[in-house]
């Protein structure tokens, strides 16, 4: 690499670096670790302890399905034989503790994807609150999802709203998960508010500027939250990250499920979503906010665990992505998002087959 790309690149990542660190606190950027393997447990039997590997199957890979993937039965018959130890939880509960090491290397060789256990934290707010009776209810059932499924959560009774009830603008309801120490902010309306006065609908599936918003943003007026479904007893939940903005409903554990389904590796074969090295060209890069955007937003592309500026020419910057799936999920992401335009092969990338995925960002 030349000596003045390389020099840029480094003047450019102390840059990035700088400004944000300026703007969030290090705990934005921290994932949650996951007691994958520790489960509660009902006792010691083996119809107990297969109970708890199918519980424990489940937050290992991700998915529901696991919990009876025909796969697995030799490893759920086993149960015994994966027990490392017995312990008590916090409200004195027993729990058996799995051989982590043992069943992951189990699951990879029955072909089958493992997520990692270092998981977006991810701040959840209903709004508008439930009724006092219902709100321990929610909570615990909100709560005992997310242990389910392996996705650390904490549930805060966040002001998402201005003064008018409008829905605070994307940019500010990031910044503030961010500044709680979250990667990531699920928001859900109860079916109780289906008496509320229908309202606009809030942008969806479209991530916009990933920066923290500006001292001030925080009270201007944005599109109110979307209206619910039409039936009474469906949730509505919109998930921010800094990628991107997804909207589902249905019953109260949608959002959690559908989080997790977005986030862990896809059903199936491990070969689908094994971790691969994709580069990827950016234009249009043309100050030092566009830099910023672009980091966080493919850093926050679910299934890439990292993204680093290899080269910089002009407006353009070349990323290197470690990604599950590798180039054909990065295409499949940045293709279905507004911010990014396919435009062709790279340049940077020597012979066609080899180049770099090429995309134009368009800020805003």
């Amino acid at each position: 690499m030349p000596r003045s790309q390389t020099i840029a690149k480094r003047l450019v990542r102390e840059a990035l670096l700088l400004a944000a660190c300026a703007v969030l606190p290090a705990a934005a950027w921290a994932a949650h670790a996951v007691p994958v393997f520790q489960v509660d447990v009902a006792g010691q039997s083996a119809p107990a302890l297969q109970d708890a590997m199918r519980a424990a199957l489940v937050r290992a890979t991700g998915r529901r399905e696991s919990a009876n993937d025909p796969v697995f039965g030799g490893l759920v018959g086993e149960a015994a034989k994966y027990v490392q130890s017995y312990d008590r939880g916090p409200r004195g509960e027993l729990q058996v503790i799995f051989n982590a090491a043992e069943i992951d290397k189990a699951i990879s060789a029955l072909d089958r994807s493992v997520w990692d256990p270092d998981r977006p934290f991810t701040l959840v707010v209903l709004y508008p609150p439930p009724d006092q009776t219902d709100q321990g209810a929610d909570q615990a059932g909100l709560e005992q999802a997310a242990e389910q499924r392996g996705l650390p959560i904490s549930i805060v009774p966040l002001p998402v709203t201005d003064g008018s009830g409008n829905l605070l603008p994307r940019e500010a309801l990031l910044e503030m998960a961010h500044r709680y120490g979250a990667e990531q902010l699920l928001i859900g309306r109860p079916p109780a508010s289906a008496s509320a006065p229908p309202a606009a609908t809030a942008p969806g599936n479209a991530p916009g500027a990933a920066a923290a918003a500006p001292p001030g943003t925080l009270q201007a007026p944005a599109a109110t939250l979307p209206p619910r479904p039409g039936s009474m007893g469906a949730w509505q939940w919109t998930l921010y990250t800094d990628f991107t903005t997804q909207t589902w409903s249905g019953p109260m554990t949608a959002g959690i499920d559908d989080t997790v389904d977005l986030l862990a590796p896809p059903a199936g074969a491990a070969a689908a979503s094994a971790p691969g090295e994709t580069e990827v060209e950016i234009d249009g890069v043309t100050t030092l906010a566009d830099y910023g955007n672009i980091e966080l937003m493919l850093g926050a592309v679910p299934g890439v665990s990292r993204a680093d500026v290899i080269q910089v020419s002009g407006n353009s910057v070349l990323f290197e992505l470690t990604v599950r799936g590798g180039g054909a999920a990065v295409d499949r992401a940045l293709s279905s998002s507004p911010s990014f335009t396919r435009v062709g092969p790279g340049s940077q990338g020597g012979a066609a087959s080899a180049a770099p995925l090429v995309y134009r960002y368009r800020p805003g």
